[in-house]
């Protein structure tokens, strides 16, 4: 009788290759090696005398008829997929560690802004009066804005183009040279529009068309800011997080050093502030451009000018969208409370906000290259769940420390005038929770290439916060912001889940993360009832100790098996 055989060949995702001879049999037919559970039903191919010519299965024949080359081969086929399944694990695992690595590196820059914003808040709101701060508070958001809206979702669609659609190194660097063009084509004419209408700006934004030059120099700003853009997209597509991070941390640096000569030595006020802001970008930009042109040059494709449009065109909307989520509520607070108001909570919320800038814009920064890395792996779903898993807990961990970190450095830093603000800084912080989620959430429009949908959930997100600020501003001022805030993010991440789930399903553990959740609010309110009536080493004692009880619950709920983990096992799969 012939052996009837047949060879599987098995990338084990670019490691290496093993190529199995088994048996045929129809329950192989079809099937990954991964989706069976033992190999207990592959075939002999040998005949057996007390099965007659039929071909049993190996587990039922009896040992006495099996020749040695038969049973080592039976065994090395084992000992071949236990070696598959150790090779995916071990390669689930480092996917997530290369993420870590980059994120880590990227941090670098991260952590820079929030400590030079350590630096810088303190000493501006020591240096304007709170209605000046609240004047660049309103100035920074808009700077946001009508940057966010000339850079075409650029920053965005490079990735796709770069990393994805395009290739060689030809295309690549045309790439880059198309980008680079495109918001120099947008930026430029868009700051002389600023300069001439910067008198009606000024009315419409701050209430005094006098101050029509400090609106001037914040389009000067958008200017820098966008031409930083093709540069830093370019580090990160070739996977240069290094160098990112020291040539951001420079940009942060020439900032730091601006305001302390132009507002601290010099006195310019709101325009030595909004001075300095712009020479940080045109630092990075003076350093990026140079190289953007002898390497790439400055051109015109018509090709991946469409490329890049009908990626980032979309992503406009979602722009426009983010800024009503981070920044509208300071304009409503302005228009219905007032410039002080304004900068109390811009203080609070920026401390509040510090995770964002910490750890969930590390993440993103290293987010898009990992997870079309991850996307083209076969255990592609199981990677990304448990991602998030551990993601959540991380973000809950950090969301209850740096609360705390910032209630003690706004008592600590800040004049009294802005303390009375203070415990809308976990307000805030869960909120930016929610706001990490919805790029992980998101996995599913960047794999379809419906990058639209992206942009209605945060339209719907920005409606909500819209609404509930006009209802709850008027009624609790900066309370109302920083709630309508966190309601929003809710919504955002909420409406990203569910769409999500239907286009590429992830078994999610959410209801992992809503334990943690409910555990982490029940110990930082009872912390801080039990602190109330203590001294501040006894009440900073509770809040150190609850912090350390909850580090070890999301240990424990980390690690804790899901209810497929656990299934899993009892039936024998990998």
């Amino acid at each position: 009788m012939k052996k009837n055989l047949k060879k599987i060949n098995l990338n084990i995702y670019g490691n290496a290759q093993y190529q199995l001879e088994t048996p045929r049999s129809p329950i192989l037919d079809g099937d990954t090696y991964d989706q069976l559970p033992a190999l207990v039903n592959i075939t002999t191919g040998l005949p057996s005398q007390e099965y007659g010519e039929n071909i049993c299965p190996i587990d039922e024949a009896p040992t006495r008829i099996l020749s040695a080359s038969h049973a080592n081969h039976a065994a090395n086929t084992k000992i071949e997929t236990e070696k598959i399944a150790a090779a995916s694990a071990e390669g689930q695992v480092a996917v997530l560690r290369k993420l870590i690595k980059s994120s880590g590196v990227y941090a670098l820059s991260s952590v820079a802004l929030p400590l030079i914003a350590l630096v810088l808040s303190p000493f501006l709101t020591h240096n304007l009066s709170p209605s000046d701060y609240g004047i660049l508070t309103i100035l920074t958001t808009a700077i946001s804005l009508a940057a966010g809206f000339t850079q075409l979702g650029l920053g965005s669609a490079f990735f796709r183009a770069y990393g994805y659609d395009y290739t060689s190194e030809h295309d690549k660097r045309d790439v880059v040279a198309v980008a680079t063009a495109m918001l120099c084509l947008v930026s430029i004419p868009t700051v002389i529009v600023v300069a001439v209408t910067s008198p009606f700006l000024a009315k419409l934004l701050l209430g005094q068309s006098s101050l029509g030059g400090f609106v001037s120099l914040a389009g000067g700003v958008v200017l820098m800011q966008n031409l930083t853009v093709p540069g830093l997209a370019w580090m990160r597509a070739e996977n240069r997080p290094l160098f990112y991070s020291l040539l951001s941390i420079s940009g942060l640096l020439v900032t730091l050093l601006a305001n302390i000569v132009l507002v601290g030595v010099l006195h310019w006020g709101v325009a030595g502030a909004i001075i300095a802001n712009g020479s940080g970008y045109a630092c990075m930009a003076i350093c990026t451009m140079p190289i953007i042109i002898l390497h790439a040059g400055i051109r015109i494709r018509i090709d991946i000018v469409r490329n890049l449009l009908s990626f980032g065109l979309p992503l406009i909307l979602n722009i426009v969208s983010y800024w009503v989520l981070q920044f509208s509520d300071r304009y409503l607070l302005s228009l219905f409370t007032s410039l002080a108001e304004t900068a109390r909570y811009a203080v609070v919320y920026t401390l509040g906000s510090a995770m964002s800038v910490v750890i969930v814009t590390p993440f993103m920064l290293a987010w898009p290259t990992t997870m079309f890395a991850i996307a083209r792996r076969k255990d592609a779903v199981q990677v990304f769940a448990l991602m998030f898993r551990w993601f959540s807990m991380f973000l809950l961990f950090a969301a209850y420390s740096l609360s705390l970190v910032g209630i003690f450095l706004l008592d600590w830093l800040f004049p009294a005038t802005y303390h009375s603000a203070s415990f809308i800084i976990p307000i805030v912080a869960v909120s930016i929770v929610f706001y990490g989620f919805f790029f992980v959430f998101n996995i599913g429009t960047n794999m379809k290439r419906k990058t639209w949908l992206a942009a209605v959930f945060t339209a719907i997100a920005a409606l909500v916060n819209l609404a509930v600020n006009l209802v709850l501003i008027p009624l609790y001022g900066a309370t109302g912001a920083a709630a309508s805030t966190l309601i929003a993010y809710i919504v955002l991440a909420l409406a990203a889940y569910i769409v999500n789930q239907r286009i590429y399903p992830i078994p999610f553990e959410i209801g992992r993360f809503v334990i943690a959740l409910f555990v982490g609010v029940a110990l930082y309110v009872g912390s801080s009832f039990l602190a109330l009536s203590q001294g501040t080493y006894v009440a900073w004692g509770i809040h150190v100790g609850t912090l350390a009880l909850y580090a070890g619950c999301l240990a424990i709920l980390g690690k804790f098996p899901s209810w497929s983990q656990s299934f899993d096992r009892k039936n024998g799969y990998k």
